[in-house]
């Protein structure tokens, strides 16, 4: 490779790498806001920590239940962060005591003065349920509604066992039928007879 190839090549290098970390710092200054909740199982009425970073320090932080227009759970001014600037969440919030078993996101918003958002809503997974343990896996948070078998029901079946023959003989009788053209059509086409040769003359 020649010098000035060679040379090309490094200006190109350095260029990319100035362009990629130009582009990690903007990623970085644009990030939304986090949301985090501890615990992420409660009972109905209990409270629950919620913290984050990179919120508009100069706008209040609404956090609400399951909707942006759900209860308000409570609402907080950015403090100190990172980087000394009052961008981060840190408080705590207190599920309704009506609350229903279930899954539930708790949703934080930074509205302007006018009501428009002025930071993207950011959510988080709470579960509740009847006690605050957590749930096995696969099994459901809802309390079972009395009178309620447990587990999966078997119902009778309307359907007749005459119903049941007739549907089988019918198939059977489609099988048969389908088995007997299949045998049929080859032993036609094997006892087709053979053209007979054309006689040419001879001059």
């Amino acid at each position: 490779m020649s010098k000035g190839r060679r040379r090309g090549a490094v200006l190109g290098g350095a260029a990319l790498a100035v362009v990629l970390v130009t582009a990690a710092a903007g990623w970085a200054c644009i990030a939304g806001p986090t949301l985090n909740l501890s615990p992420t199982v409660v009972k109905p009425g209990q409270a629950v920590s919620v913290s984050g970073f990179s919120y508009n320090g100069s706008l209040p932080i609404v956090v609400r239940l399951n909707a942006f227009d759900g209860p308000v759970l409570g609402t907080f001014q950015p403090d100190g962060g990172r980087f000394g600037d009052p961008e981060a969440l840190s408080g705590t919030v207190t599920i309704p005591p009506g609350t229903k078993p279930g899954n539930y996101v708790l949703i934080a918003t930074q509205p302007n003065p006018d009501g428009s958002l002025a930071q993207v809503p950011v959510r988080a997974l709470l579960t509740v349920s009847p006690d605050g343990s957590t749930p096995v896996v696969g099994a459901s948070v809802l309390q079972p509604e009395l009178g309620r078998p447990v587990g999966p029901t078997i119902e009778k079946s309307s359907v007749g066992t005459g119903s049941l023959l007739l549907v089988g003989l019918g198939s059977a009788g489609v099988a048969m039928f389908l088995a007997g053209l299949a045998v049929l059509v080859p032993g036609r086409r094997r006892g087709q007879p053979e053209a007979a040769p054309v006689a040419t003359r001879s001059r």
